[in-house]
C-alpha cells in the first residue's frame, strides 16, 4: 500500500514505536478502542467554539509537574480566574508514568475539577473524574475501568449526578477483521431510588487509512459518522444523529485544514449555523493564538471569541 504520509522507507533497520509496527502472522487486527470513541475520527476535527476573551498560561516546573492558570471573560460561560496543575507521581528517565493527577479550581466560586488516571497494568486503565460547579451544587463523579486486549476493549463507567440519581454503562468493542469492528453497550440509569431503566446499544465501524464509517443504534436513536482524508493536510467529517423521543435530527459537515504552524476548522450544521475557528502558534514568542466565530443565519446571532495560550517553559533553550 502506497502512503504519502507515512514515514519514508529506508534500507536501515529503523524501529518505530509499537503503534507503527506490524508483525505478520501474529495478529493483523488492532485494538478498536472503546464505544465512546466510536465516532472520534469525525468528531475530533469538529471546532470547539469559545466566546469572549480567554487566556491560558502553562508553566512547566519539570517533566512531571505543570502549573496551569486560566482567565475567562464570557457571556455564556462562568467568568473568572482558575488555577490548577498536572502532577505525575512516577517518572523514569524523563518518561511520565501513572498515576497522574490533574485539578483546577475557581477561588471565588470554589468551582473545581479533579481527576486521577492510573495504569496498574499495561492493559488496565483506572480513571476518576470529580466536578463541582459551586459550594451549593452536588458533586458529579465519573469512575472508569477499562481493559484493553490486542483485539478487544471492555469498559465500565459509573456516573453520579445527585444522591439518588446516576447511571452506569458496560461496553464491549472488538475487531473482527483488519477493517471491521463491532460492539455493544448496556446502559443502566436510575432517575430516583425507586426506578431503574435499561437500554442496549449496538455499534459497528469500518475504517481504512483514508476514511472511516461508524454507526450506533439503540431504542433512543441512531448516530452515524463519516470521516475522510481527502488530502495530506485536509480532513472532512460528517455526523448525523436522530432521537426517537423528540423526533429531532441533527447533522453537521466539518473540515480541518492543517498548515505548517496553523490549523483551520469549520462546520456547517443542520440548523443553518456556520462556524469557523483559526488557531496558530506565533513565531519568536511562546504563545498560541486562536479566533472562534459561530453564527446562526436564521436568527442573525453570532458568538465571537479570542484565546491566547502562553507556554514560555515549552520553548527549548536557544529558541
Amino acid at each position: 500500500m502506497k502512503c504519502d504520509w507515512c514515514p519514508p522507507t529506508t534500507k536501515t533497520f529503523t524501529r518505530f514505536p509499537c503503534c507503527f509496527q506490524l508483525y505478520p502472522g501474529k495478529n493483523e487486527r488492532t485494538n478498536p478502542g472503546n464505544i465512546q470513541e466510536l465516532h472520534g475520527m469525525a468528531r475530533r476535527i469538529m471546532p470547539k467554539f469559545f466566546d469572549g476573551v480567554e487566556v491560558d498560561y502553562v508553566h512547566r516546573l519539570s517533566s512531571n509537574k505543570i502549573i496551569t492558570t486560566n482567565w475567562l471573560l464570557s457571556h455564556t460561560r462562568p467568568s473568572g480566574f482558575r488555577f490548577g496543575g498536572i502532577y505525575t507521581m512516577r517518572v523514569q528517565d524523563d518518561i511520565m508514568q501513572t498515576p497522574t493527577v490533574h485539578a483546577d479550581i475557581n477561588p471565588s466560586s470554589l468551582a473545581s475539577n479533579f481527576g486521577v488516571l492510573y495504569y496498574p497494568f499495561n492493559c488496565l486503565r483506572l480513571e476518576a473524574l470529580l466536578q463541582r460547579a459551586g459550594t451549593d451544587t452536588p458533586l458529579t463523579t465519573q469512575l472508569t475501568a477499562e481493559i484493553t486486549r490486542p483485539c478487544a476493549t471492555i469498559t465500565a463507567n459509573y456516573y453520579t449526578y445527585e444522591d439518588e440519581k446516576g447511571r452506569g454503562t458496560l461496553s464491549f468493542m472488538r475487531s473482527i477483521t483488519a477493517h471491521w469492528a463491532i460492539g455493544a453497550e448496556l446502559l443502566l440509569e436510575w432517575p430516583d431510588a425507586n426506578s431503574l431503566m435499561a437500554d442496549t446499544a449496538f455499534a459497528a465501524r469500518y475504517s481504512t487509512h483514508n476514511y472511516a464509517v461508524a454507526a450506533s443504534a439503540s431504542r433512543q436513536g441512531v448516530d452515524i459518522s463519516y470521516w475522510q482524508r481527502i488530502h495530506s493536510r485536509i480532513q472532512m467529517g460528517t455526523t448525523m444523529a436522530w432521537q426517537r423521543k423528540t423526533k429531532d435530527t441533527y447533522a453537521a459537515i466539518c473540515y480541518q485544514w492543517d498548515f505548517k504552524d496553523a490549523v483551520v476548522r469549520g462546520v456547517v450544521q443542520s440548523d443553518l449555523s456556520v462556524g469557523f475557528m483559526y488557531q496558530r502558534s506565533l513565531s519568536h514568542i511562546p504563545c498560541g493564538f486562536g479566533v472562534s466565530l459561530l453564527m446562526n443565519i436564521p436568527t442573525n446571532k453570532f458568538v465571537f471569541g479570542i484565546k491566547f495560550n502562553l507556554d514560555p517553559s515549552g520553548l527549548k533553550r536557544g529558541d
